[in-house]
C-alpha cells in the first residue's frame, strides 16, 4: 500500500498512531502545504483525523482520504472505497475527485457520519469487545445483546422547530445513511446536502423486534408507526432520564449533560 501511495504521490510521510486521541493530534499538527491526509483505519480513526483537521483554519485543511481497514467502515461507504483492498483504495483515491462533505458537531466534538443515543449508543459500548471479529459480525452480536437489555428513554426532540416528545429506544442523527456496518437507520441521508437526517424508534416489544427490526438492515423501516423520521440543520435533544450517553461515529461519549444540540 505504501509503495503504491509513493508511486502515485511521490513523497509520503507515514505517521503511526500510538493510542486514543493520537490521530487527532497528528492531524492537527500537519504541516502547511501538505496536499492530502489519508486515514488508514476504521471509523474511529476517521473520526479522530477529521476532528484534528476541523480544529485547523479552513484555509489550512488538506483534503481527507480514507483507506478502510476497520470493522464497519461506514464513512468509507460514502466514498465508495469500503469494499476495496488497501492498495486498490489508494489507487481509487489517486484517481478520484475531491468533494465537500458535511460535518456535524455536538458537545464540542465533530462527527462525520452519525450520532446515536439509546440502543445505538449501547451497541457502540458493547462492540469494543468484538473488534477483532470478522466483518460486521461483532456489530450484529453487540446489537443483539443491546436489544436484550434495551430501555426507552423519555426524550424531547426538536428538529428546526418541529418538536415532539416520546419514549425513545433508538435515536440516530445521520450525515451518512449507515451505522454499525449494516444498519441503514437514515437510508435517505446525503453527506453533502447540509442537513442532518433523524430517526427515532419508540418503545417496542418482541413482536416488533422479530418482524420489523430486520427491515432496518435494508432501510425499509421508515414508514412503520413506531418510527419517526425528520431532517434539518439543527437537532436538539433533552432527556427526562438524566445524563445522556451518545456515540459519535461509534466513539462513546458521556459528558454528564441531559441535553445535546447537533
Amino acid at each position: 500500500m505504501l509503495r503504491g501511495a509513493r508511486a502515485h504521490w511521490g513523497e509520503v510521510e507515514l505517521a503511526p498512531t500510538t493510542g486514543p486521541g493520537h490521530a487527532t493530534a497528528l492531524a492537527r499538527a500537519v504541516k502547511a502545504g501538505v496536499e492530502r491526509v489519508i486515514a488508514v483505519g476504521g471509523d474511529g480513526t476517521v473520526h479522530e483525523v477529521a476532528n484534528g483537521l476541523m480544529s485547523r483554519d479552513a484555509e489550512s485543511r488538506p483534503p481527507l482520504g480514507v483507506v478502510p481497514v476497520g470493522t464497519g467502515n461506514d464513512f468509507a461507504k460514502m466514498t465508495f472505497t469500503a469494499r476495496l483492498a488497501p492498495a486498490a483504495a489508494v489507487a481509487a483515491l489517486a484517481a478520484g475527485v475531491t468533494r465537500r462533505f458535511d460535518v456535524g458537531e455536538a458537545w464540542g466534538e465533530y462527527f462525520v457520519n452519525s450520532l446515536g443515543v439509546g440502543l445505538d449508543a449501547d451497541v457502540a459500548r458493547r462492540v469494543n469487545q468484538y473488534k477483532h471479529w470478522p466483518g460486521a459480525l461483532g456489530y450484529v452480536v453487540a446489537a443483539l445483546q443491546a436489544v436484550m437489555h434495551r430501555r426507552a428513554l423519555r426524550l424531547h426532540m426538536d428538529v428546526d422547530g418541529d418538536s415532539w416528545s416520546q419514549p425513545t429506544t433508538v435515536l440516530e442523527i445521520g450525515i451518512g445513511p449507515c451505522a454499525g456496518g449494516v444498519f441503514y437507520l437514515v437510508p435517505d441521508a446525503r453527506p453533502d446536502d447540509g442537513l442532518l437526517d433523524v430517526c427515532t424508534v419508540g418503545a417496542f416489544g418482541w413482536r416488533f423486534l422479530l418482524t420489523r427490526a430486520p427491515l432496518v438492515l435494508r432501510g425499509k423501516h421508515t414508514q412503520l408507526k413506531e418510527v419517526r423520521m425528520a431532517r434539518g440543520r439543527r437537532v436538539r435533544v433533552k432527556s427526562d432520564d438524566g445524563p445522556l450517553t451518545a456515540h459519535l461515529d461509534g466513539e462513546l461519549r458521556a459528558p454528564g449533560h441531559d441535553s445535546l444540540e447537533a
